[in-house]
């Protein structure tokens, strides 16, 4: 038991190490690619080429080479230029609804597509097997009963 928790402590910190250790231009690249140009609409900072937002590439790597990390420079781009900065929507909050509502629709889609699939294939085997439909819960009375009946006689008496 000892072995497996050391085991997992082990490979839990092995993973985290890189994101502990990254180099600051990575750091820097990595921000740059995940906030959008306040310059360049629909673009990542990364990618736009104006003049403005190399300066701002620019300030962020040397807010990393000071050592600030990836929370601190988010919050400090954040304060500047409002939380649609970011080109992924936060896990919290409001923008767990973008995280949260692809996955509700996929899970509502395959049920549906379940249960679709189901009726499908028992309306195929009925017809394959030549039974009849499973009768609703619909019953009749006494009297549309006669009534059917006596309009089935009248049918087959033609």
């Amino acid at each position: 038991m000892r072995k497996a928790l050391l085991v997992s402590l082990t490979c839990w910190i092995m993973l985290a190490m890189p994101w502990a250790l990254a180099a600051p231009e990575d750091v820097a690249n990595d921000i740059a690619g995940r906030v959008t140009s306040p310059f360049c609409p629909g673009v990542t900072l990364h990618d736009c080429p104006s003049q403005a937002a190399a300066d701002l590439r620019t300030r962020i790597s040397a807010w990393a080479e000071a050592g600030w990390g990836r929370n601190r420079i988010m919050a400090t781009l954040e304060s500047e230029y409002g939380p649609q900065i970011r080109a992924v929507p936060p896990a919290s909050g409001t923008g767990l609804v973008a995280w949260v509502l692809p996955v509700v629709v996929l899970a509502a889609g395959a049920g549906l597509a379940l249960t679709l699939i189901r009726h499908w294939s028992a309306a195929t085997r009925r017809a394959r097997t030549g039974e009849a439909p499973e009768p609703d819960s619909l019953s009749l009375s006494l009297s549309e009963r006669r009534r059917l009946d006596d309009e089935l006689a009248a049918f087959k008496g033609r």
